[in-house]
């Protein structure tokens, strides 16, 4: 699966949310990582079919992530 990194949102040193874009299925995968590890989902992210879903989608996983200890600044 080749995933190209559009946008990546620090929400601390140890977490982070990028927006990738999927070449193979044409969507967009929306990923949470918590020291370098993913977050949230089985599959690995959450997959949009529009880049203005995904963006909403990311916003609201650094939403949560800001309230998990281990990403508090």
């Amino acid at each position: 699966m080749a995933r190209k990194l559009i946008h990546r949102t620090t929400v601390s040193s140890r977490c982070s949310v990028g927006i990738y874009r999927d070449a193979e299925s044409d969507e967009f995968v929306v990923q949470a990582k918590v020291d370098g590890k993913t977050v949230g989902g089985r599959d690995g992210g959450a997959f949009e079919s529009r880049k203005a879903d995904a963006r909403g989608t990311a916003a609201a996983m650094v939403r949560e992530l800001r309230r998990r200890p281990a990403c508090r600044r």
